[in-house]
C-alpha cells in the first residue's frame, strides 16, 4: 500500500493554508509518480454554478468519496469563473484538472475560453497551486473542431504559457478519434507534444458492449494503444470512465449493451477491483481515473449521485493500492 505524505497537495490527509501558501510550487504537489487509482469526478459547469454551490460539491466529493482532483467538464462563459472555480477548489482541498471546451457546434468561442483560462492562472495568486492539469479540448480530435495541426499548437502554446508554474498540459480524448479518417498524423503530431494521454475509456459504446461487468478487454486496449504509441513513456489518466445506468442522453452501438444501476455499478466495482494491475501498467506511478460523471443533472444517467443527491450505490474507491 502506498502511504501519501501529509505535507503534498492534495493527498488525502493534507489541508491547504488559509490564503497563498508560502511552499514553492515544486514541493507544493504530490508527485505523479504517487498517483493512481480514483482520482475523481467530472463535473459539468455549463449551468454555471456559483463559488458556493461549488465549494458545497467540491467539499463533498473529498470527505464522501475521497476526491483528489474534480475535472471540469463543458464550459460556463460568466467573466472570471474559472477564479471562482479555483477558489472553491482550493478552500475544499482539490486540485483541479482544467479544460478549454471547444463544445459540439465549432466556432471559436474555445480561444476566448482559452485566453480567459490563462488569464485566471497569470491573476489569481492560489491558481498554480490549485490547477494541476491544463486540456485544450474535450474530445477535439472526435469532433474535429479544429485540424490535427491546429491542435498540437494550441497545447505547444499552452505550454510555452504554463511552463513555469509545472501545470500539465494535454488534450482529452479516446483513442479511436487519433485513428478516425480526418486525423491523420494525430498519434505522432499529439502525442508528441502532450506532457499526459488523458484518455476517455466509455466501454458502453462498443460495438460488442454488453454489460459493465465484461468491460475490462475494452479498457485494456485503449490503454495498451496509448502505451504502444508513447513508447510508454507517458502517464496516463482515464479523465473519462463510466457507465449509464439509462440511455436518455446517449444511445448504445450495440443491441447487448445494458444501461442500468446494476451495469453502472459492474462498472465502477471493476475498474475499482483493477487498481494494482492499473498501477503496474503505466509508467510514472501508473493509470489514474475520474468517475464520468458527478451526478445524473449534469449528464442523465451517468452520474454517482442520482436525481435526488443520493448515491446510486455505494461509492468507496480505493485511491492507494
Amino acid at each position: 500500500m502506498t502511504s501519501f505524505p501529509s505535507g503534498c497537495f492534495p493527498a488525502l490527509g493534507f489541508t491547504a493554508p488559509s490564503g497563498k501558501p508560502s511552499t514553492k510550487l515544486s514541493d507544493w504537489w504530490c508527485k505523479e509518480d504517487d498517483e493512481h487509482g480514483f482520482l475523481g469526478f467530472s463535473y459539468a459547469v455549463n449551468a454555471c454554478p456559483s463559488q458556493a454551490q461549488m465549494k458545497s460539491d467540491f467539499t463533498r466529493m473529498r470527505k464522501d468519496f475521497n476526491a483528489r482532483y474534480v475535472r471540469i467538464y463543458s464550459a460556463c462563459d460568466t467573466k472570471g469563473f474559472y477564479d471562482q472555480v479555483v477558489n472553491a477548489a482550493y478552500e475544499s482541498n482539490l486540485g483541479v484538472f482544467a479544460m478549454v471546451w471547444f463544445g459540439f457546434d465549432g466556432g471559436n468561442e474555445w480561444k476566448t475560453r482559452q485566453s480567459a483560462l490563462l488569464s485566471t492562472i497569470e491573476t489569481n495568486s492560489l491558481a498554480p497551486y490549485t490547477i494541476r492539469s491544463f486540456d485544450m479540448g474535450s474530445e477535439t480530435l472526435f469532433d474535429h473542431d479544429v485540424s490535427v495541426k491546429e491542435l498540437a499548437q494550441q497545447i505547444k502554446n499552452v505550454k510555452a504559457a504554463v511552463e513555469k508554474y509545472g501545470i500539465v498540459v494535454s488534450t482529452s480524448d479516446m483513442q479511436y478519434s487519433y485513428v478516425a479518417p480526418g486525423n491523420e498524423g494525430a498519434p505522432k503530431d499529439i502525442l508528441s507534444v502532450v506532457d499526459q494521454v488523458h484518455d476517455h475509456v466509455l466501454p458502453f459504446f462498443d460495438q460488442d458492449a454488453k454489460d459493465g461487468s465484461n468491460a475490462w478487454r475494452s479498457v485494456l486496449n485503449s490503454v495498451d494503444w496509448f502505451l504502444q504509441n508513447t513508447n510508454n513513456t507517458k502517464k496516463i489518466i482515464l479523465t473519462q470512465t463510466g457507465w449509464p445506468s439509462n440511455t436518455n442522453v446517449w444511445k448504445a452501438n450495440s443491441k447487448t449493451a445494458v444501461a442500468s444501476v446494476k451495469s453502472e455499478q459492474d462498472y465502477y466495482s471493476l475498474i475499482d477491483s483493477k487498481c494494482s494491475e492499473l498501477k503496474k501498467k503505466g509508467p510514472r506511478g501508473g493509470i489514474g481515473w475520474f468517475w464520468q460523471i458527478y451526478e445524473d443533472s449534469m449528464l442523465d444517467g451517468w452520474g454517482i449521485l442520482g436525481d435526488d443527491g443520493k448515491p446510486k450505490f455505494k461509492f468507496a474507491p480505493i485511491t492507494s493500492c
